[in-house]
């Protein structure tokens, strides 16, 4: 029996496959079979640690693997900290010149009820993101984009799970 089929290693299961039935992935090469079983496992990611981290903006969004998300979250949050501090300085400093004053007076009001939304916000999408991250499921949201946006990255992640499940189909 003359088979011109070339056979190449599964690395997951080290099984021999038909050339045509290996999927190429980051340079690592693996069987369908394979590519359905981690796409059918599922993350168990606590609840209580989730939330637990999520109580510092920022740091819930890192626990789930959104590095760049949750270092924005936080970097921001404690940006405001320091731009009300500074703003406090101001109040004091400048309590003879009225419009400085003012200008003070109102960025002490605008940064930390910027940082309350930052709070609350981080709260929430790190407690909603818990079981996208689970089940595998990347949703972009605004601040996702404006994270990549501003630091000039694409999600390569979720464009990798968009092929991979494209080639499943």
């Amino acid at each position: 029996m003359n088979n011109n089929t070339d056979y190449k290693i599964c690395n997951i299961c080290d099984s021999l496959i038909p050339k045509e039935n290996i999927f190429n992935i980051k340079g690592e090469e693996f069987c369908k079979t394979c590519i359905e079983k981690k796409l059918e496992q599922k993350k168990d990611i606590s609840s209580l640690g989730t939330f637990m981290c999520s109580l510092i903006p920022g740091v819930g969004q890192i626990f789930l693997g959104k590095k760049e998300k949750g270092m924005f979250l936080l970097s921001s949050f404690l940006l405001n900290i320091f731009l009300t501090g500074v703003c406090l300085f101001f109040v004091n400093i400048f309590y003879w010149f009225d419009l400085l004053q003012i200008v003070a007076i109102l960025g002490c009001l605008g940064f930390p009820t910027l940082n309350l939304v930052i709070y609350v916000y981080s709260l929430f999408d790190a407690n909603i993101s818990r079981k996208y991250v689970e089940n595998e499921i990347y949703i972009d949201g605004f601040i996702d984009k404006l994270v990549y946006k501003f630091l000039r990255k694409n999600n390569k992640k979720y464009l990798e799970q968009k092929v991979i499940d494209k080639r499943l189909q």
